[in-house]
Formats: C-alpha cells, sequence, structure tokens
C-alpha cells in the first residue's frame, strides 16, 4: 500500500505494534528509556501502541503500565488479544471477561499444549518453561525473580530449550508440526502452540480498527523469525537484526526497513524517522 495514498483518506489512523524483547526493550537488561522520545510523541499525537509478544499477559501488563498504554495488547505469540473492557468491540466478537480486558481467545489452552509436548518428547529431548522453577527461569533469561514468575504464567505457549546441542531445530520444528504443534523461533528459545501467531492475531486487530476507525496505516518492528507473520500483515515492517547481528530470512514486503542495530536505541531512531515523515506526507497531502 502506498503510504502517501492511505494517509490522504478522511480520518485515517495510525496503529504501530511492535515486539518486546530485543525490539522495544534491551535484550539483555529490558530496558527501554532510550526509545522515550519517540515514545512521548506517540503518546501526544495518540497513536495505538500495541505490544505484540511472546511474553504472558501478566509480563506484558507490567510493561504496559511501564508505558502507560491504554491501547490493546496480543500475547503468547497471538495466543490471546486483550482490550481494555473500555474499548467498544464490535458485537459480532465473542470475548471473554478476564480481569480488566475483553479478550479475544485464539490459541488453544496451554493444558492442550503440553498433551502434545509430551508426545513430542518420544523423540526429542526438552525442557520448558512449565517444567522449570522460576529460579531456573530467571538464569535463563536475566528476568529477575518476579518477573520470571510472571514468565512462568503461560496460558497458550511452551517456551522450550533443546537439551542435545547436535538437535536441529528445523527438524524438531517439522516433527513437531506432526503432532499439530505450532512451532515458532524466538529470540532464546522455540515456541510452541495450537493455533494463533502474531500476524494473525494482528490482522484480527486492523479489522477491528478499520471497522471503528476507517481507513488504517499501520507499521510493526519486530528482530525474530517469529515476528515474520507479524511483519507481513502491516503496511510498513521495520526489521531489526537478531542477537547474532543477522538479519532473519524469509520476510519479502514492499515497504521493508532493514535496520542495523536492535534494542530501544535503534526503535527510537527508526520510529523518530517515521513519525517526522508521516507528519510531513500528512502536512502535503493537506496542503
Amino acid at each position: 500500500m502506498d503510504m502517501r495514498n492511505s494517509l490522504k483518506r478522511p480520518q485515517s489512523q495510525i496503529l504501530i505494534f511492535t515486539d518486546l524483547d530485543s525490539t522495544l526493550l534491551d535484550d539483555q537488561t529490558y530496558d527501554f528509556s532510550p526509545a522515550v522520545p519517540a515514545l512521548k510523541i506517540i503518546h501526544s499525537r495518540k497513536i495505538p501502541l500495541i505490544l505484540v509478544s511472546s511474553k504472558t499477559r501478566a509480563e506484558i501488563e507490567f510493561f504496559r503500565e511501564l508505558l502507560s498504554l491504554e491501547s490493546p495488547f496480543i500475547a503468547e505469540n497471538g495466543g490471546g488479544i486483550y482490550f481494555p473492557t473500555s474499548f467498544a468491540l464490535p458485537k459480532e466478537y465473542s470475548y471473554k471477561k478476564i480481569d480488566s480486558f475483553n479478550a479475544l481467545i485464539i490459541g488453544e489452552p496451554i493444558k492442550e499444549v503440553l498433551r502434545r509436548c509430551r508426545r513430542l518428547k518420544r523423540d526429542f529431548n526438552f525442557r520448558g518453561f512449565s517444567e522449570m522453577p522460576a529460579q531456573e527461569i530467571a538464569s535463563l533469561t536475566g528476568l529477575t525473580l518476579e518477573q520470571a514468575l510472571l514468565a512462568s504464567k503461560r496460558e497458550f505457549d511452551e517456551p522450550i530449550i533443546l537439551q542435545n546441542p547436535l538437535d536441529d531445530k528445523e527438524i524438531f520444528c517439522k516433527k513437531a508440526l506432526q503432532y499439530g504443534l505450532d512451532c515458532v523461533y524466538g529470540g532464546r528459545f522455540i515456541h510452541l502452540f495450537v493455533g494463533g501467531n502474531k500476524g494473525g492475531a494482528v490482522k484480527t486487530v486492523l479489522k477491528i480498527y478499520r471497522q471503528l476507525k476507517g481507513p488504517i496505516f499501520s507499521i510493526a518492528l519486530g528482530d525474530s523469525p517469529n515476528d515474520i507473520s507479524m511483519l507481513k500483515a502491516v503496511d510498513k515492517a521495520v526489521l531489526m537484526q537478531s542477537r547474532d547481528g543477522t538479519h532473519i530470512n524469509g520476510l519479502a514486503h514492499p515497504d521493508l526497513i532493514a535496520l542495523e542495530g536492535n534494542g530501544p536505541e535503534t526503535w527510537n531512531r527508526v520510529m523518530l524517522s517515521i513519525l517526522e515523515d508521516l507528519r510531513n506526507r500528512k502536512l502535503m497531502a493537506e496542503s
């Protein structure tokens, strides 16, 4: 979609979707403070910033509060979409009331995921979050013990680590598919889930906003293979480098920005540039 044409439409709405770890957050400290200049502009323009992560609902709620966000968010690789109860969902959407959110449940519950994982364990030796105490999760991720407890509250998605260094993750994922498990690589872990993915959840959010707000121009930022479906679903895709300094393969997009670096400093730099460009194009369209 051409950005200039989309911005000429009346009442166009910008939506920003972002991954968290190694994208908006530093992958070691989980700090987002270098991104504050861009975040302030996003807040001032009332642009919805929608967090899309493999993190749990509890983890995302923590960062959502720190970021003073009121937008929906997508948890556990698209397993659930959570809208504030103040957000008037179109009548055709059946939601579940969970705490202060109306949730669209897309993924199968973690109980079903773990049942299929047990079958997969006949072929591979791996260890998942459901088997780990919080202290072990903290050690693997660099999270505090309190944050690791939030990370352990899985509802749809099981992060795992292969125990045999000779096991090939591509072969592992192909076998997982045979057991009806979706399998994607994140920054640190392989993720197993059933139904739902980031891209499908983003498309649902876009459809709802279009129903309520009209024309939309969408932007997404990510760095890992589990972000590909999200990046493909939007008008402008921003791809950051992975932890190993490379860019993920398999992403074809007509409006792609591939960046050097990752984390909040890179996020801030590219978002300031995009926001300035959007502002200039809007002024041109109105003149």
